[in-house]
């Protein structure tokens, strides 16, 4: 009789274990319940898919500060770069969708896919949210140039076809820029792939190149001391921390915006209840005083949107800002 028993008491528990086994295999409400109450109960990883040493691995590294005081968990960042930001990208799409690991990243989250080296861009992730927008994107020469004003360079480079060179970087947004320039003002810069932001400024410093596309914040030193001139703010409203960069509308001309956003992403199959908690500890980040204290000296705005309002303002951006200039871009 007492085997009998044992027997069934062993059948059952591998029914129980088959069938529940099915039932968490097909990702059930309760089993997602039970994984975002458990939600962190380790460190949590923020991929930025670039160099450290540059504004968005700065900007993660403090945001990941004030995230780990209101999630209870330390948020770590590591530098993934390769592949224009794929590398980087691609590691959270092969990982576990489960919240500890989210990769950073902007406009730069499009261009790969534009330039078709990769399927990977904005809805190959769910988004937790956006933290921050960057309206600091300047066009800057040298003291010595001689250009105060914006309409001043650009008709210097039309009277002077391919005679200024537009130091940027093949690839990255700032390509798109002066494509755009070249298109909307009639700009006509020779188009020079000098490097990174790091490049870009020392070629400047150098008088190598003529004209960049930088960020008010990372050359904010060159701007101080007058070796650089901001001519414009490239965006598409005033920055309230820099009132005296003017917009090419107030020149008559039309504004180009090439401010940046701060975007996290995760897993697409993340369940929705971790991205919330997730999200909920970055908006209490972006509340935080003495967060905003930090990103408003670098003239940085912080702005929490939340997944779904930040999924589409990336997305806006893009068809907006970046999409007319596509095949330009791809074709240049």
């Amino acid at each position: 009789m007492k085997k009998k028993v044992l027997a069934l008491i062993v059948a059952a528990g591998m029914l129980m274990a088959i069938f529940g086994g099915c039932s968490g295999g097909s990702g059930s409400g309760d089993q997602n319940d039970d994984v975002g109450s458990n939600y962190p109960n380790k460190p949590i990883q923020i991929i930025v898919p670039v160099p450290a040493g540059g504004d968005t691995d700065y900007n993660a590294r403090v945001l990941a500060e004030y995230v780990s005081k209101y999630i209870g968990q330390p948020v770590v960042v590591t530098n993934v770069e390769g592949g224009g930001t794929v590398t980087g990208m691609q590691q959270i799409l092969d990982g576990n969708p489960d919240g500890y690991s989210l990769v950073v990243n902007g406009t730069d989250v499009f261009v790969p896919n534009m330039l078709g080296n990769t399927e990977v861009t904005l809805d190959s992730f769910k988004t937790a949210g956006i933290s921050l927008i960057d309206n600091t994107t300047v066009l800057a020469v040298h003291k010595d140039s001689g250009f105060t004003q914006l309409p001043e360079l650009v008709e210097a480079s039309k009277a002077n076809p391919q005679g200024l060179e537009y130091g940027m970087k093949i690839g990255a947004t700032n390509n798109i820029c002066g494509i755009a320039m070249g298109t909307q003002w009639g700009a006509e810069f020779k188009n020079v792939d000098v490097g990174n932001n790091a490049a870009k400024m020392t070629a400047l410093l150098a008088k190598q190149t003529d004209v960049i596309n930088i960020n008010y914040s990372l050359a904010k030193d060159y701007f101080t001391t007058g070796e650089f001139v901001p001519l414009v703010l490239l965006g598409s409203e005033k920055n309230q921390a820099l009132p005296e960069l003017p917009l090419a509308e107030d020149f008559g001309m039309e504004n180009l915006d090439y401010s940046k956003f701060f975007w996290l992403g995760m897993h697409p199959e993340t369940p929705d209840e971790i991205v919330k908690i997730f999200s909920d500890a970055l908006k209490k980040a972006c509340e935080d005083p003495e967060y905003i204290e930090k990103m408003e000296a670098n003239y940085l705005t912080v702005k929490f949107m939340e997944p779904q309002e930040a999924h589409q303002f990336a997305l806006n951006f893009y068809e907006e800002t970046m999409l007319p200039f596509k095949e330009d871009f791809v074709n240049q």
